[in-house]
């Protein structure tokens, strides 16, 4: 399903996390550089094949992340983390992998407060994720073990 773009921000448009301004421009600049990163990584490439449109999951990660930081949304799109990670095959390795990428991304593009910043908030979020994921996984695995057993294939 294609987002629908509404009162697009300008690209200088400014938004400010904890008194550290940003711009949409460096936010889309990060994620541009980024999932460039990330298709050219050996070990990453491979959870993200499933990326149909890149130009979209950029444009949809840079929304994300310009909400995130207080900007006003201006995309509609669902989208639900925990299941798509999931899916995908995230866990602690990956974690850490894609955040030493971020890492390194955020200091070529941003000032050190801006990347300290954005740092902080993307460890944050990966702990939260990693932990939801963790329990989606107890669950996913519960119910289907459940299902084995009723259908007398444990």
């Amino acid at each position: 399903m294609k987002m629908k773009a509404q009162d697009y921000p300008a690209e200088n448009e400014l938004i400010s996390v904890n008194g550290v301004p940003f711009r949409h421009r460096d936010i889309f600049n990060v994620i541009d550089d980024f999932y460039t990163r990330i298709q050219l990584d050996p070990v990453l490439q491979v959870p993200f094949r499933s990326v149909g449109d890149w130009p979209e999951h950029i444009q949809r990660l840079t929304h994300f992340w310009w909400v995130r930081f207080g900007g006003k949304p201006y995309l509609f799109n669902h989208y639900n983390p925990v299941l798509k990670h999931f899916f995908a095959g995230f866990n602690r390795e990956l974690l850490t992998r894609w955040l030493s990428i971020f890492h390194e991304t955020l200091q070529t593009h941003l000032t050190p407060e801006q990347a300290t910043l954005w740092k902080l908030v993307s460890e944050r979020m990966g702990e939260g994720l990693s932990m939801k994921n963790e329990l989606f996984r107890r669950e996913y695995e519960s119910r289907d073990q459940d299902i084995r057993t009723d259908s007398g294939t444990s």
